[in-house]
């Protein structure tokens, strides 16, 4: 009880400080003093009556929390394509543990993508996608955070950038030739092509970016930057996946998204990286197929806002502005709506991937221009202390992904 009435008056009182206001396509201004010229009167209770979850991780053994979780990234490496096994220290800085050859290729280069690595806790599989050698990669996630290549198995498209896992099937975004396909997961991580899994994406030269399930598995939803489209795709009881139908991004160019609260799809607009136009948008009606705005393209006033990360518990989202070399931090309220409270955290030089750890209380960003990891321990009010910086990457590294 103590505990929460301390958090609540903590977070009363930084309010108080903080006045970031948000930008939408339609003009309207939402301030985070809960002044509001749009149609919605929400004014966000970001301590949810001292409630928050996510705000109350931060509490518990902050001091000196012990973290025993790990982080994986690929090389991307067009001879050879590797995952690299990172340790977190009880600090929240990363040590380099491993590194394990996928059986493929990487691109060399980036990947213009959110997900090209993506786990199945429950179950400890990981998977990663060989985007120069068309394929994806299955590994078994050990207790000691290592990994052994399982199987790679060709994804019958060209240029995979992104996977998604749901149970037992994992399905592929190819860039290359415009389409998904699935396939099952064996017992031994042996991957088996789903037939009629094969779907097109609504046009060519879409520019797929990440393909990701809803959280009940019934639907993939695939974000197209050239076509400014997120295209859904039916899944049926046998992991098949039906033709798509698409909607109108509400934002340019979609970018990385991610689920929140487990029924809003949080998603970045990089609007094709032009200076101060970036925004995010919040999608509700994902478990039913039907996505619609809940308020709008919340303006961040950055460049090239393209990867998204959620905390455990859905109430905050960390974008990454690639071109702008910062990270913005939205509130997500209870029935989806976006509100930005940090435009502008500074971060290394092009930071890309963001991946908040299990721990819930560390946010780890890849940072492509200076081929490093910044390392961040999440505050109160969606803020992030820079803690340390992880060196040496390959130069091509690309996805990220926590299992602790």
């Amino acid at each position: 009880m103590e505990t929460k009435k301390f958090l609540s008056a903590a977070i009363i009182l930084l309010v108080a400080f903080v006045f970031s206001s948000c930008s939408k396509e339609d003009s309207n201004v939402v301030s985070w003093n809960g002044t509001s010229t749009n149609t919605s009167s929400e004014t966000p209770d970001v301590s949810e009556n001292g409630e928050n979850p996510d705000e109350s991780t931060l509490s518990l053994d902050n001091d000196n929390p012990s973290n025993l979780g790990y982080i994986y990234l690929q090389s991307n490496d067009a001879s050879l394509n590797s995952v690299l096994v990172y340790k977190q220290n009880n600090n929240g800085t990363l040590t380099l543990q491993s590194t394990v050859s996928s059986g493929g290729n990487g691109s060399g280069g980036g990947l213009g993508n959110q997900g090209a690595i993506t786990t199945n806790k429950n179950e400890k599989w990981l998977f990663a996608v060989n985007a120069g050698s068309n394929s994806v990669s299955s590994f078994r996630i050990l207790n000691s955070g290592n990994i052994n290549l399982a199987h790679t198995i060709m994804t019958g498209g060209i240029r995979p950038v992104s996977v998604t896992s749901h149970n037992r099937i994992i399905y592929v975004v190819n860039a290359g030739s415009d389409n998904i396909s699935g396939f099952r997961v064996g017992n031994g991580g042996s991957l088996t092509a789903i037939a009629g899994s094969v779907q097109s994406l609504s046009s060519t030269g879409s520019g797929a970016a990440q393909i990701s399930f809803a959280p009940n598995g019934d639907y993939l939803y695939v974000t197209e930057k050239a076509t400014n489209k997120i295209t859904i795709f039916p899944v049926n009881n046998n992991g098949v996946a039906g033709a798509g139908s698409s909607i109108s991004s509400t934002g340019q160019t979609p970018f990385g998204f991610e689920l929140a609260r487990d029924k809003y799809l949080v998603v970045s607009n990089a609007a094709g990286g032009a200076p101060g136009l970036s925004s995010t948008t919040s999608y509700n009606g994902v478990n039913t197929g039907n996505l619609s705005p809940v308020n709008g393209a919340v303006g961040n006033n950055q460049a090239a806002a393209c990867w998204v990360a959620i905390t455990k518990h859905g109430r905050f989202a960390f974008v990454t502005n690639t071109a702008s070399d910062n990270i913005s931090s939205y509130y997500i309220s209870l029935n989806g709506g976006l509100y930005l409270i940090q435009a502008a955290i500074a971060s290394g030089d092009a930071p890309t991937e963001i991946i908040v750890a299990d721990d819930n209380k560390f946010v780890y960003a890849l940072n492509s221009a200076s081929h490093t990891i910044s390392s961040y321990r999440r505050t109160l009010l969606g803020n992030l202390n820079l803690i340390g910086t992880t060196t040496g990457l390959p130069n091509s590294a690309t996805g990220i992904a926590a299992v602790k």
